[in-house]
């Protein structure tokens, strides 16, 4: 048992000396995933706070917006009352303009009554009482004398409520002068007081926007960070994917190793009992597992190995490889799990009794794998493989070993 393990270790050991990659690169672990798990979940709690502190200015911005609703609405019945205002003071302004005409107008025509009344008072004062009496005595009867001091009387009396009617006519205009001017003086005070409730809209309008203004700011600044965690949980998400794979590959392939050599123990130990029934081989019994043209020979340099310690057969693709000899199957993989381009690729390996074993390398892995398993028996001569270009091969070729005790021999010394 120990020799056969040596040969397994050998096997392994040749293909990392040739620069094959280890069985796990970098082994992942649960602390690992973890971690990265918690720092997710650390992300996603700061893009929850972010989140809430978002919702939290929206609404903030929400009630700003109703407020700022409110105001430009008192802000815009403000200028609508200081519009009426300022209509109200041009229409009093255009009725003081044509009062202050009417007066003009009336104060015109009451200088001319008076000015009339008073040359018509100074005639009468000059002509005396004789004229007044001339006036009478030269009328051709008394009738006609007394029609004209009536009539003189009457004159003078319409002229008298000509100029009381144009002074009654001023005075109203006054008093009308007077309430208008009160109107005004009022209307002034309402549109300064107008003026002054739109100014102070205004500021209040601005300032709602202003703090809008920032609010949305911080939302923006929110939602930047909302993004960035989120995007940072995503990558350490994907991360997590990542490395959960890996510990899956890796765990498989645990697995398979440790089924590999579950079988390769079984397979040991029923060569070990067929060894004991049918003895021990010698040599002149191994048959070639492949006809074509030897290309190195056992002790010669190869490109991987120096000095070479099988014999390379050359061959066309997929020619079918036999079994030397008979033997349980310990071997039938890749040398190095998962990977078919390390060093010998696709091998199979056969104990044929407790000391004797021999491997099978660059194996076809796609259009024929090799038809046979670990703990299989196979006879001599049995098609265990076909020729492949799996591995370091510069063609389709198999490389055969004959291992004694795990120490590589020449198989020309047991082939016939």
């Amino acid at each position: 048992m120990a020799s056969r393990r040596g040969f397994l270790r050998a096997t392994l050991a040749g293909a990392a000396v040739a620069g094959a990659t280890p069985l796990i690169a970098r082994a992942v672990t649960e602390e690992e995933i973890e971690a990265a798990e918690r720092e997710q979940a650390e992300l996603e709690r700061l893009a929850q706070e972010e989140q809430t502190l978002l919702a939290a200015a929206q609404a903030r911005e929400g009630a700003l917006q109703q407020q700022l609703a409110v105001i430009d609405r008192q802000r815009f019945a403000a200028v609508e009352r200081l519009r009426d205002v300022n209509r109200q003071l041009e229409t009093v302004e255009l009725e003081v303009f044509d009062i202050n005409a009417s007066i003009a107008n009336l104060n015109r025509a009451l200088a001319r009554e008076t000015d009339n009344l008073g040359a018509r008072v100074r005639s009468l004062y000059k002509a005396g009482r004789t004229s007044m009496l001339e006036t009478v005595l030269s009328s051709s009867s008394f009738s006609e004398a007394l029609d004209r001091a009536t009539s003189l009387e009457r004159a003078l009396a319409q002229d008298l409520e000509e100029i009381d009617a144009l002074r009654r006519s001023r005075q109203t205009v006054h008093l009308r002068t007077a309430d208008l001017a009160a109107r005004l003086q009022q209307m002034d005070e309402l549109r300064q007081q107008a003026a002054t409730i739109e100014s102070e809209l205004q500021r209040r309008s601005q300032e709602q926007q202003d703090l809008i203004f920032g609010v949305q700011q911080e939302q923006t600044s929110l939602d930047a960070n909302v993004d960035a965690f989120q995007a940072e949980a995503a990558v350490v998400g994907n991360r997590i994917l990542v490395l959960r794979d890996i510990r899956q590959r890796e765990l498989a392939q645990l697995e398979r190793i440790l089924a590999l050599q579950q079988a390769q123990e079984q397979a040991r130990e029923l060569a070990r009992q067929v060894a004991a029934t049918q003895g021990t081989s010698v040599a002149g019994v191994y048959t070639w597992p492949l006809w074509g043209l030897i290309t190195t020979e056992f002790g010669g340099c190869t490109f991987g190995q120096c000095p070479h310690i099988g014999i390379d057969i050359a061959e066309d693709m997929l020619a079918p490889v036999v079994a030397a000899n008979d033997g349980i199957v310990l071997v039938a993989d890749y040398v190095v799990p998962g990977n078919r381009q390390a060093s010998y690729g696709m091998i199979v390996v056969i104990a044929h009794n407790q000391n004797e074993e021999t491997l099978y390398a660059h194996l076809d892995d796609w259009t024929s794998p090799p038809p046979v398993s670990p703990g299989q028996f196979v006879s001599r001569g049995q098609v265990i493989g076909y020729v492949g270009l799996t591995g370091w091969t510069t063609g389709p070729h198999l490389h055969f070993e004959y291992r004694v005790n795990g120490v590589a021999n020449n198989p020309r010394n047991v082939l016939v």
